[in-house]
Parts: C-alpha cells; sequence; structure tokens
C-alpha cells in the first residue's frame, strides 16, 4: 500500500482543527507551499520533521509500520523534556543551598526555644 503523506498531513491538520494559514506560519511556508505539501507523495525528512512537531504526530510511524496504520492510524509524537543545560542545574543547585542554610538557621533558632522552654519548664 502506497502512502500519500500530503493527503495524511491534510487529514491531521483538519482533526486538529489548525488552519493552513496558522500552519503555513510555524512551518514558514507561504500557503501555497502548503496546499503543494497536500499534494505530495512524499515530503523531504527535514520537513516531514518540522510538521510532525507542529502537529505532535510521528508520520515517520506510517513508513516503519505501514500495516499499524490501517487500524491505528497515526502514532502520536512522544517528545522527551529536554535536559537542563548546566546553568539551569546550577541555578537550582545554588537555590537548594540557600534553601539549606535557611533551614540550618532555623533548626537552630528552634533548638534554642525548646532548650528556653524546657529551663522554664524545670523551674517550675
Amino acid at each position: 500500500m502506497s502512502i500519500h503523506i500530503g493527503a495524511i498531513i491534510k487529514e491531521e491538520l483538519h482533526k486538529q482543527g489548525i488552519s493552513v494559514s496558522a500552519f503555513a506560519k510555524k512551518i514558514n511556508r507561504s500557503r501555497n507551499v502548503v496546499y503543494d505539501i497536500f499534494e505530495r507523495e512524499s515530503v523531504d525528512t527535514s520537513l516531514l520533521n518540522k510538521i510532525g512537531l507542529i502537529l505532535h504526530t510521528d508520520f515517520f510511524s506510517l513508513y516503519s509500520e505501514q500495516k499499524a496504520y490501517k487500524k491505528e492510524g497515526v502514532l502520536p509524537l512522544e517528545v522527551k523534556e529536554e535536559i537542563p543545560l548546566y546553568s539551569t542545574i546550577a541555578n537550582q543547585l545554588k537555590l537548594f543551598e540557600q534553601q539549606n542554610e535557611v533551614l540550618k538557621n532555623e533548626v537552630v533558632y528552634l533548638k534554642k526555644i525548646i532548650a528556653l522552654l524546657e529551663d522554664k519548664k524545670k523551674k517550675k
């Protein structure tokens, strides 16, 4: 069975309720190019990847499991969370260190209060 990727993209776009104009802006193409894509039986892989990311759809799954498309349709795209950058991790570490210092000071303060209460209790 031959896959007409343009028709499938068009179907997915309409299913998600995204206008051709909005979609064209997201992929940095004109409306005419989008209509041209709808007519294509094949699409450049980098463009197909970009379209898949925008529509949150794994169009490549159609090619890897052509039989699955008959029953399941297009598989949803699972986008993994980005790995935090070193600077982000360093900033988080700095915040944790500050929170740790505040908590240490609070423990010292609470120990003083406990000691005062125990002294007061002994005096009674």
